[in-house]
């Protein structure tokens, strides 16, 4: 039994992934830059949840790179 991949489907949901990542990153800035939330949660934002968006982000940039090339 052969097993097939569908890179197109697979780079499509990784695309949407990392747009949605890219939002949360411009909403969480714009969050902290407004200055509405307490200092503790803007210290959680930018030490926590901030990087673990830019760490998806490499990632799945990493992850299309190498759909679109291995699908070669």
């Amino acid at each position: 039994m052969k097993i097939t991949v569908n890179r197109a489907k697979e780079i499509e949901q990784a695309q949407n992934e990392l747009d949605d990542c890219i939002e949360a990153i411009s909403v969480l800035d714009n969050a902290v830059s407004c200055g509405f939330l307490d200092d503790i949660h803007n210290l959680e934002i930018i030490e926590k949840w901030l990087p673990h968006y830019r760490t998806r982000i490499e990632i799945l940039r990493e992850q299309i790179e190498n759909a679109r090339t291995n699908g070669k």
